[in-house]
């Protein structure tokens, strides 16, 4: 079943990904019900934990120099304006 609707699966989640990141709400929150359509609850916890350490491995990389004030600017202060909002 999986294979069939695969590329709906994966536009799925990156939306979820992306709404509940920039949302403040955190990824799980949209990411989880979707993949239950898709798989049972323990692959589902096993693809939201992965999808966590492939996203801390990525801000581990990214940050591994330091914050540069350019990141901050350019980053985190449309991030939580847009959370107040």
């Amino acid at each position: 079943m999986l294979s069939r609707y695969l590329p709906v699966f994966i536009i799925l989640s990156l939306i979820a990904e992306i709404l509940g990141t920039v949302g403040g709400f955190g990824s799980s929150v949209f990411f989880v019900p979707i993949a239950n359509f898709f798989f049972d609850f323990q692959s589902v916890l096993g693809i939201t934990a992965l999808y966590h350490v492939s996203s801390n491995l990525t801000k581990i990389a990214f940050f591994r120099k330091g914050l540069d004030k350019k990141v901050i600017d350019q980053l985190l202060i449309p991030a939580v304006i847009f959370i107040i909002v």
